[in-house]
């Protein structure tokens, strides 16, 4: 038996010893197995983490990555401890965040850590050369893994303050508005790394609907092939319009046909309305939260196109519906009703834009400019 023992020891002598790097990995490699988005529960199983008792936090304004509940953590590697935190929704985790304010591990060394781990690490994101961006994103990969990102922020001079974040799904996360100019996907050696965007999501929606508008020279009304053909970057779902019944959005238009656009890294599904023969209205809804702070019309006074307020929706407490005249004299005359649903320090935009310049039927409840707080 002793020598059984010794064997033992001088094997474990022997043996190499597990690196922080390594270490931090294993919890990248745990969280690449997990179903995602994963639960509040299954990141208990990510190694050496120690979290804050369940149920998650709700905050009392939803997070820049559009989480609404967060749990503290903390983990400690080759004597770092280092901060986490996991953000996402009631039920599901979509983020998990680690900020190291000890000695830093190293982009190259983690990136070495996941190869020996049997992990893929493509550069998907990437700062724009001579920009302030400081992050890169990359897409994990490996046998059994779930689609997944670990981005990495270099700790900054003189300070010791590397960041990670692990991030589920098939799409980059979104960045901020003041980001889109500083990053880009084109990371591949030798390419051009052209910003995700030069300009702010507002300021591309507000291009798109000026140019959505009918030419004064033109015709009174789009027919359907002239829609799909306006140079505003949305793909059309196929088949064009067909008879569908949108009382659901008090629109009495028999044909539609819907499709998606991105402008400036911000996705909005579209839906234009209208007769078998020509587009009427065009519905824009975004699909996430975004900084509250924008300005859109006030992008489309600059372009040219007055925007005179005409009437405010009900009275709501996390939401406006108001409706704005367009006018300029290269265009004709329509109208666009901006819906806003505020979620604490973020907002939500639902756009409805009237080609024919008309407004629907009035609301007993909405207010006409200067009564009632409408203004």
């Amino acid at each position: 038996m002793i020598h059984i023992v010794v064997a033992i020891t001088m094997l474990a002598a022997f043996a190499p010893a597990v690196t922080p790097e390594q270490d931090f990995v294993a919890i990248v490699r745990a969280w690449t197995v997990l179903s995602q988005p994963a639960s509040w529960e299954q990141i208990e199983s990510l190694p050496g983490v120690r979290w804050a008792a369940l149920p998650p936090a709700a905050l009392p304004n939803c997070a820049p990555d559009g989480g609404c509940f967060a749990r503290q953590g903390a983990v400690n590697i080759g004597g770092r401890n280092i901060a986490v935190i996991a953000t996402g929704a009631r039920t599901m985790v979509f983020n998990v965040y680690f900020r190291n304010a000890g000695a830093p591990f190293g982009e190259a060394v983690i990136l070495d850590a996941l190869k020996a781990a049997s992990l893929s690490a493509t550069l998907a994101r990437c700062p724009v050369r001579g920009s302030r961006g400081s992050t890169n994103w990359y897409r994990l990969a490996g046998t059994g893994t779930s689609p997944s990102y670990l981005s990495v922020q270099a700790a900054t001079a003189g300070r010791n303050n590397e960041g990670f974040v692990l991030t589920a799904g098939a799409d980059l996360p979104k960045l901020q508005p003041n980001q889109l100019a500083l990053y880009s996907e084109q990371c591949d050696a030798g390419a051009t790394q052209r910003p995700v965007s030069t300009g702010k999501p507002h300021e591309a929606l507000a291009q798109a609907v000026v140019a959505m508008l009918l030419p004064s020279a033109g015709a009174a009304a789009y027919d359907w092939k002239s829609l799909l053909a306006l140079p505003v970057g949305i793909v059309w779902n196929d088949g064009g319009p067909k008879r569908i019944d949108l009382s659901y959005r008090n629109d009495r238009n028999p044909y539609s046909m819907s499709g998606a656009v991105t402008l400036a890294d911000r996705s909005f599904s579209v839906l234009a309305s209208g007769t078998q023969s020509n587009a009427n209205v065009i519905y824009l809804d975004e699909s996430q939260l975004h900084p509250r702070g924008e300005h859109m019309l006030g992008v489309v006074y600059q372009k040219g196109v007055a925007v005179q307020l005409r009437r405010c929706g009900p009275v709501y407490t996390e939401s406006t519906n108001n409706w704005y005249a367009l006018t300029s004299a290269r265009t004709r005359p329509a109208m666009i009703r901006q819906s806003l649903r505020y979620d604490g320090n973020q907002v939500q935009d639902t756009y409805e834009l009237r080609l024919d310049g008309s407004l629907p039927a009035r609301d007993p409840r909405d207010r006409d400019p200067g009564v009632n707080g409408c203004r």
